[in-house]
């Protein structure tokens, strides 16, 4: 959109600054809405995760990560690429046309799940080509065998995750965000089921030898059904929004050329950026790096744990901002697309940096409590809880530059603007492949996955400096100083509290310390952080974190 006001209109005069807390009660409550859904789905995904650590293990489990990544991946493409990228800014403009935007809106939608059903079959036919892509010639024929069989089983989840999205993206154009919260968590349930089913009928597996049709089947059809499940049971809540969908084909002249340059970039971007997942999923293979050593399950935990705080928190509100950012662009507002990006960089920040100290302060009892199949021989130098912990502490440092470049993706979607989404990436990924390439020729086997997530976190740090950067031009300030006072007061406060954290954890369970102590350990230090970041964040006045703990605080028995 070509901004044809006067110079100036719509910014705000000199001198004043919007509040921090500038999301509006409608973005706060959608906000709450997905944190208390994703909170849920990802409590019953630890419980799933659990339950495959320990029964999928070693060899095993790397053929499973592989073969069920490998639908991730290629749907990350095609959403990033297509549907998060077109799907509410362009539906939020249309529902400014006489029809409400439905014909443009079933055009676009149905352009959408053509593409994925395209792409799924595409991958499909490409299956073993992608999976002797992604392993080595050494991991034997038993594991292609098993990855490949398990991959066609896994790949058409690419297809449902795709419907999941456009689904969900209309639903929340519509300010429904309450199904498409919870819709994960019914996945989890069914491959919950399934594992128990597993695990009765044939216990821990770790070999990628002895694998049976049957046992194959029963992880890898209930891992896609419940995938398939996320994405069918949103039909039910856009039909009662009022939503009719009708098939319409025919893209010409219908508003979608404006579409086509934005779509390219974001492809673009896309593309490099799958690419070096794949790269990272060669590299940290098992048979790359040797046995015994820190591989794609270790970096796999880790990343579970440390996408966690994202995933609720950080993603809740930058959705619930998208459509308000698209809305704020579409009419030209520009003191309320600073309000609203203003709001996702201070927001998330009072939950994600005590995350990230409580990541550093509490890594190995974490790992070792949700994670039931990390192993502790220290005659063969193995402690998967230690390395979990290591590359878990070495990611946490980028979880707020991580959430500030998810903020930079709705913000160029919500502009339109493919290319600064492009560039941002690109310096992202250039810097994330020299890191690759430091931890393969320059780092010790036992730490190139930990080389890897160094060379990610830094790539973080540089595309949100650059972002923050280049939005402060465009948008005519930030009220950046007051931000970063914000970062910084609340970093101190996490800091203290990671520290007590940690060694109230350390007096309860070392490295040899049973399950159970590791449980305490882990229930002890989250204690202990707990009080000392609200204690240290009380007496620093830091008031967005009393306003979070406030409603809480009321609802305690004897608070008025």
């Amino acid at each position: 959109m070509t901004d044809t006001r006067p110079e100036g209109a719509g910014v705000d005069p000199e001198g004043a600054t919007p509040p921090l807390d500038t999301g509006g009660n409608s973005v706060a409550r959608n906000s709450a809405i997905m944190a208390v859904g994703t909170l849920g789905s990802r409590v019953l995904g630890f419980v799933r995760t659990a339950m495959l650590s320990g029964v999928v293990v070693s060899k095993a489990f790397d053929s499973f990560t592989i073969s069920n990544t490998l639908p991730t991946q290629l749907y990350v493409l095609i959403n990033g690429g297509i549907i998060s990228a077109l799907l509410i800014p362009q539906l939020t403009k249309a529902m400014m046309r006489k029809d409400g935007g439905q014909d443009f809106s079933d055009r676009l939608i149905t352009l959408c799940l053509l593409v994925l059903g395209g792409a799924t079959l595409l991958s499909m036919a490409g299956t073993p080509w992608i999976i002797d892509l992604l392993t080595k010639d050494s991991a034997g024929q038993a594991f292609l065998d098993l990855t490949i069989f398990m991959a066609y089983i896994c790949v058409p989840q690419l297809f449902f995750y795709g419907l999941y999205s456009v689904l969900g993206q209309v639903l929340n154009a519509r300010g429904n965000f309450l199904a498409y919260a919870w819709a994960p968590a019914a996945a989890n349930v069914i491959q919950i089921i399934g594992l128990g089913w597993f695990i009765v009928q044939w216990g821990k597996q770790s070999a990628a030898t002895g694998w049976t049709t049957e046992m194959i089947l029963v992880l890898g059809v209930s891992t896609t059904l419940g995938i398939a499940l996320q994405g069918l049971c949103l039909i039910w809540p856009l039909w009662k929004s009022g939503f009719r969908y009708r098939p319409r084909f025919g893209w010409r002249g219908v508003g979608f050329s404006d579409m086509s340059r934005m779509t390219g970039w974001t492809v673009a971007a896309l593309v490099i950026s799958q690419a070096y997942g794949f790269l990272t999923t060669g590299i940290m293979a098992p048979e790359s790096v040797g046995d015994n050593v820190p591989s794609t399950g270790i970096q796999t935990w880790a990343y579970t744990l440390y996408i966690l705080p994202h995933s609720i928190i950080t993603t809740s509100i930058v959705s619930a901002l998208f459509p308000a950012m698209s809305r704020a662009h579409e009419s030209g507002d520009l003191a309320e697309m600073r309000r609203r990006v203003v709001s996702g960089l201070t927001s998330p920040a009072v939950l994600l940096l005590p995350a990230t100290a409580a990541f550093i302060a509490l890594g190995r009892p974490m790992a070792n409590s949700l994670f039931p199949g990390t192993r502790y021989i220290p005659e063969k130098g193995v402690d998967d809880g230690r390395d979990v912990a290591l590359v878990l502490a070495i990611m946490s440092i980028g979880l707020l530059p991580f959430g500030v470049t998810a903020l930079k993706q709705r913000y160029c979607f919500a502009r339109g603007d493919g290319w600064l989404n492009f560039w941002l990436v690109a310096l992202m990924v250039g810097i994330s492949v020299a890191g690759c390439a430091v931890a393969v020729w320059v780092s010790p086997p036992k730490y190139l996955v930990a080389t890897v997530a160094a060379g990610a976190t830094l790539a973080n740090f540089a595309s949100a400096g650059a972002f923050l950067f280049v939005a402060r031009s465009q948008l005519g300030g930030l009220d950046f100083g007051r931000v970063s006072r914000l970062w910084t007061r609340l970093a101190l406060a996490s800091a203290i509290a990671g520290l007590g954290g940690w060694a109230a954890a350390s007096l309860v369970a070392d490295p040899a310390s049973s399950y159970v102590l590791n449980v305490a350990a882990l229930a002890v230090g989250g204690l202990v952080m707990l009080v000392l970041y609200y204690v240290a964040a009380k007496v620093m006045r830091i008031r967005e974190v009393e306003d979070m703990v406030a409603p809480v605080l009321r609802r305690l028995p004897g608070r008025a």
